[in-house]
């Protein structure tokens, strides 16, 4: 789960910039490209026209028109499929409705701290506001190597799914914190974990992976990173100078074997699947493992960066298997004294100025902002925008499902 402090900006939200202008050239594209079509010219010049002719429909194919254009942010429905929101406050409730967001609930097994308070809230709360708040629930890896653990597991999770959860979390100290009693890391793909896999399989439940971190993780502390804050911070998770852990490549290799080994289990790799970096190795699992998925919450900061023309290529040829998310978490249990209000109202300033900033960066044209950074917008059409922003996340997490369901309250798992 991300840690973030962010200055905070208000700026105009503008989805429609050269709108105008593309439909004034629209007209004069298209003849151009008719007349090319009837076009008879020598025969020195048939590979010359054929290219031009080629260049021309696909400029022409590629550009969203007016048609296909971005909504108004407050306008489209919008899933964040990574969130951590677990308190029952009207404040946040009115954000979320009013912005026109409801979101995946994600539980995840910090050092197996507050495991069973997370659940009862985050059930809670689903049961009260199951349109805002579906869970992902997970399970204590404490005792793991005791008999009987994995069908406790199941059991417990089973629990869970009765009470509406969609699919399982798993995190990042799988591969990289626990270890088995000779000392050697448990990794993603360790046998101890496959009767779990199945089950989620046979259930037709989601594993949510949070697997590795960015690669910058391994590497030297950069001060022009985006995730330098956080590793300088969270020394425990920064690798660089630590050779007995496992390497970035040696997880990734992990995961794949989960899903070769369970191949209808439907897996979403969170962060991008750990492959910001690269989307060239990310769109290889994809076209290799057709229930595998990505989210980029906490990661679109770092697709901002890299050219726009690369992200927003991927974006498209991969537009059913992409899934948006913030990855903010509110989780004021953890304290031993209730957040202020000052804190309260900051938190929620900077949720909606999250998703607006991301919102302008997918959706929109030209330069935008995006955490204090000038980048150029992807201007995504409209119809992936849409899969992006919730057709995937309803399909993957049968989410029409999750919000007609009637949730009842139950013992606590």
């Amino acid at each position: 789960m991300a840690t973030f402090t962010r200055r905070v900006f208000e700026w105009p939200l503008s989805l429609d910039k050269d709108r105008n202008d593309r439909a004034r050239q629209e007209p004069l594209a298209r003849q151009g490209c008719a007349e090319i079509e009837t076009m008879k010219p020598p025969t020195h010049l048939f590979l010359f026209t054929t290219a031009l002719t080629l260049l021309l429909a696909q400029s022409c194919a590629a550009a969203p028109g007016p048609a296909e254009a971005a909504p108004v942010f407050e306008a489209m429905l919008k899933v964040d499929a990574h969130s951590h929101m677990f308190e029952d406050d009207p404040a946040f409730h009115v954000l979320f409705r009013r912005l026109n967001i409801q979101t995946v609930n994600i539980c995840v097994n910090v050092g197996g701290k507050h495991l069973g308070r997370m659940h009862e809230i985050a059930f809670d709360l689903y049961r009260q506001h199951p349109q805002l708040y579906p869970v992902i629930s997970t399970f204590s890896l404490q005792s793991c190597d005791e008999p009987g653990y994995t069908e406790k597991v199941i059991a417990s999770l089973g629990q869970t799914f009765e009470r509406g959860a969609l699919g399982v979390k798993i995190w990042k100290e799988i591969g990289l914190v626990l270890k088995r009693p000779d000392g050697s890391f448990r990794m993603p793909d360790d046998a101890l974990w496959d009767p779990i896999y199945a089950y989620l399989a046979k259930s037709e439940k989601v594993l949510y992976a949070h697997l590795a971190e960015p690669l910058e993780a391994w590497l030297p502390l950069d001060k022009d990173s985006p995730h330098f804050h956080y590793y300088s911070r969270q020394k425990q998770f920064h690798f660089y100078g630590k050779p007995e852990i496992p390497s970035h490549e040696s997880i990734m290799v992990a995961r794949d074997r989960i899903m070769e080994k369970h191949p209808t289990l439907v897996v979403v790799g969170a962060h991008v699947g750990s492959l910001e970096h690269d989307l060239d190795a990310l769109a290889r699992r994809l076209d290799r493992y057709p229930n595998f998925y990505a989210e980029v919450s906490a990661r679109t900061k770092t697709l901002a960066r890299q050219p726009s023309e690369k992200v927003r290529a991927f974006l498209i040829k991969y537009q059913d298997r992409l899934l948006y998310g913030l990855d903010a978490g509110w989780q004021p249990y953890f304290n031993a004294l209730p957040p202020g209000e000052e804190r309260r109202n900051a938190h929620l300033k900077l949720l909606e100025t999250s998703y607006r900033e991301d919102f302008a960066y997918y959706a929109g044209a030209g330069q935008t902002s995006h955490q204090g950074r000038q980048v150029e917008a992807l201007n995504l059409p409209r119809a992936v925008i849409e899969k992006f922003y919730h057709q995937n996340a309803e399909r993957v997490f049968r989410l029409k499902e999750a919000w007609e369901r009637k949730p009842a309250a139950t013992a606590r798992p």
